[in-house]
């Protein structure tokens, strides 16, 4: 791993100042796909920032027919929750499935939309749910957010803040298992 700085900011006016003062800066979250990239040495940005000390990116919320969850959110905290489960049980059994137990307790939503790694579960619900990512500029829809493999609309400093979706009357996700990996080989 190269040397960089670390800067971890509690406000999201902050994340975006120390990125844009940054060399080549990147932001962090759970770190599932940047720390190996990382460790293997097939990046070097001369920043991080750690987007997880934002309070106001974090939590789940059900209001009406719209299930918002905060971008830093945690696989394993929307597979467990129960009002996630009574509106789109869908979306917590997708949550659930993701990676193991130590990539569910570190992974977030967002970072996962982010990244649009086709090997992963959130953007086939995010696309499949027609759900709406907000960032720290603008909202953006699923269909528009998405612009190739690992390819996203996000612009230079843009930061997803939360994921909305519209509650469906039935939804279902399946994959097939990478039995190493337990990623996506395939997922609808």
């Amino acid at each position: 791993m190269y040397a960089f700085n670390y800067h971890r900011p509690k406000s999201l006016a902050d994340a975006a100042k120390l990125l844009g003062d940054a060399s080549d800066g990147k932001f962090i979250a759970g770190g599932q796909t940047l720390l190996p990239t990382l460790k293997n040495r097939l990046a070097s940005p001369s920043d991080l920032v750690d987007l997880t000390g934002i309070a106001e990116l974090s939590g789940i919320s059900v209001s009406g027919s719209t299930v918002s969850i905060g971008a830093v959110t945690k696989h394993g905290a929307v597979a467990t929750s129960a009002d996630v489960r009574k509106a789109i049980p869908a979306l917590a059994n997708l949550a659930g499935m993701i990676g193991d137990p130590a990539v569910r307790n570190m992974g977030t939503i967002g970072g996962s939309v982010a990244n649009n790694d086709p090997a992963a579960d959130y953007p086939s619900a995010v696309l499949g749910l027609n759900a709406t990512v907000h960032t720290n500029k603008r909202k953006i829809t699923a269909d528009s957010f998405f612009t190739g493999l690992f390819e996203t609309a996000l612009e230079d400093g843009e930061i997803i803040t939360r994921i909305e979706f519209p509650v469906p009357k039935r939804a279902g996700y399946e994959k097939f298992r990478n039995p190493a990996s337990r990623y996506a080989m395939v997922g609808v």
